[in-house]
C-alpha cells in the first residue's frame, strides 16, 4: 500500500540502465519506475546535431511514514493493557516455573541413577555365604520377598570376615526362620466349645474335625479327665458323600450328626446342645477362594450369636505361595484367628507356608501328616517346621533349647 507521500519525477538518461543507476545512487531502492519514453535532444551550433535519450518517470517513496503505518499497533485501552500486561507475566512465570520443573526433574533423574548405579556396584559381588544361604531358601520355597529379608539381616548382623564362617551365619538363619514362625497359644474355653474348620475344596477339613474331636476324647482320657461330650453340626449339604463322610466319624465316636442349612439351623442346633456338650465341631463346605458369593453366604450360616466359634482356616501344605496368600486374604471375612496345615505328608518344602504366614502376620494351630484319624495331627511347633528344612546343618540341641518351650 502506497501513500500521499510518494512523488513522480523524471530522470534523463542516454539508456534506460544509465537513468535506474543515477536513481540507484539518489534513493537506494527507495524508488519504483511509473513511466518509460524517448525524447529528442538537440545541441550544437544552432541546434543543428540532434540525439535520443530515455526519460524515466518514477515515485520516490518515503519509508519512514510506510513503515510506521504498516507496523502501526493499535491504542489499547487501560483494562486491555492490563489483560495483556498480566498475561505477558503469566507467560513469563510458566516459562521460569517449566524451566524449574525440568530442572528438578534432571537432578531427581541424576540422583536415582546416581543410587542405581551405587547400588548395582554394592551387589555385583555378592558374599559366597550369602549366596548360598539365599539359594538353600529358594530350594525350601520360601518367597522372594522372605529371601530378601534374610539376606539383609544377614548383611545388617555379620562383617565381611565374620561372614566367612558359613556354618556361624547359618546357624542364626535358622533361628530367624523360627523366630518369624508364630504359633498359636492355647486358650481355655467355656463349655461349649465351639469348634469351626473353613477352607478351600479338597484340604481335608472333615477329616482333621474328625481328629480334633477324637483327640480331645484322647486327651481326656490319658489326663484322667471325663470323658467330654460333644457333637457334630455339618453345614456341608450339598457336596456327595459329605454328610455320610462326617456321619461315619459321628457313628465311630457315637455321636449324631445334625444338618444346618441355614443360621436358624445352626441356631437351633446350638440351643438345644449347649447346655449338654463340652464341644461343638461344624463341619463347612469347601468352596474356591475366589468364590465371594458362597463365602458370603457361609459368613452368614455362621452369623449365630453367643456361638464364640474358635475358627481355623485350612490349606494343604502344598499350595503355592501366591494361591496361599489369596486363600487367607479371601476366607477374612469369615473371622479365622488361626491356621491349620493339611496334608504336610505330601510336600518336602514348607518354605512357602513360612513365608506368607510371616508376611500376613497369621499363626499356626495344627499340623496334619496323613489320613488316620486320631492319629496324623499335632500341635504346631517351630521345631517341627525347621526339622523339615532341605540343605541346613540343624544343630537339634540348640533348636530344642531355643523353641522348645514354644
Amino acid at each position: 500500500m502506497y501513500t500521499e507521500e510518494e512523488k513522480d519525477a523524471e530522470i534523463w538518461g542516454d539508456s534506460l540502465d544509465e537513468c535506474k543507476r543515477k536513481l540507484q545512487e539518489m534513493y537506494g531502492k527507495n524508488w519504483r519506475p511509473k513511466d518509460i519514453r524517448t525524447e529528442t535532444v538537440r545541441y550544437g551550433l544552432l541546434g543543428l546535431r540532434k540525439k535520443f535519450q530515455k526519460v524515466l518517470t518514477y515515485t520516490v517513496i518515503d519509508h519512514n511514514i510506510y513503515s510506521s503505518q504498516e507496523k502501526q499497533e493499535p491504542v489499547l485501552s487501560a483494562a486491555e493493557q492490563f489483560e495483556k500486561n498480566k498475561q505477558e507475566i503469566l507467560k513469563n512465570n510458566n516459562d521460569i516455573l517449566i524451566k524449574k520443573t525440568l530442572e528438578n526433574l534432571n537432578s531427581q533423574v541424576a540422583n536415582v541413577n546416581a543410587k542405581l548405579d551405587s547400588l548395582n556396584s554394592a551387589t555385583s559381588y555378592k558374599h559366597e555365604t550369602v549366596r548360598k544361604i539365599e539359594e538353600l531358601l529358594a530350594e525350601n520355597e520360601f518367597t522372594y520377598s522372605y529371601i530378601q529379608m534374610i539376606s539383609e539381616k544377614i548383611l545388617q548382623s555379620f562383617t565381611n570376615p565374620q561372614l566367612d564362617d558359613y556354618y556361624l551365619v547359618q546357624r542364626y538363619v535358622i533361628d530367624w526362620i523360627g523366630e518369624s514362625i508364630s504359633i498359636t497359644k492355647e486358650k481355655a474355653f467355656r463349655p461349649p466349645h465351639v469348634i469351626i474348620i473353613v477352607g478351600p475344596t479338597g484340604v481335608g477339613k472333615t477329616t482333621t474335625l474328625a481328629k480334633l474331636a477324637s483327640n480331645t476324647i484322647l486327651d481326656a482320657k490319658a489326663n484322667n479327665k471325663p470323658k467330654p461330650e460333644i457333637c457334630f453340626i455339618t453345614t456341608d449339604t450339598m457336596r456327595v458323600g459329605a454328610l455320610e463322610q462326617i456321619s461315619k466319624f459321628g457313628e465311630i465316636l457315637g455321636k449324631n450328626v445334625m444338618k444346618a442349612e441355614s443360621s436358624n439351623d445352626v441356631l437351633k442346633n446350638f440351643e438345644e446342645y449347649k447346655d449338654h456338650v463340652d464341644y461343638i465341631f461344624i463341619d463347612t463346605s469347601g468352596y474356591s477362594p475366589n468364590d465371594s458369593t458362597n463365602i458370603a453366604k457361609m459368613k452368614n450360616i455362621l452369623n449365630v450369636d453367643g456361638l464364640h466359634a474358635d475358627i481355623y482356616l485350612s490349606f494343604a501344605a502344598s499350595t503355592k505361595a501366591s494361591d496361599i496368600a489369596n486363600i487367607l486374604r479371601n476366607y477374612e471375612p469369615l473371622g479365622y484367628e488361626s491356621i491349620i496345615i493339611t496334608k504336610a505328608d505330601e510336600t518336602k518344602q514348607l518354605g512357602n507356608v513360612i513365608s506368607v504366614l510371616y508376611e500376613k502376620h497369621k499363626s499356626i494351630s495344627y499340623i496334619t501328616n496323613g489320613q488316620g484319624v486320631p492319629k496324623n495331627i499335632m500341635r504346631a511347633n517351630v521345631i517341627e517346621f525347621i526339622k523339615n528344612l532341605n540343605g541346613f546343618d540343624v544343630d537339634r540341641v540348640h533348636i530344642e533349647d531355643k523353641f522348645g518351650e514354644e
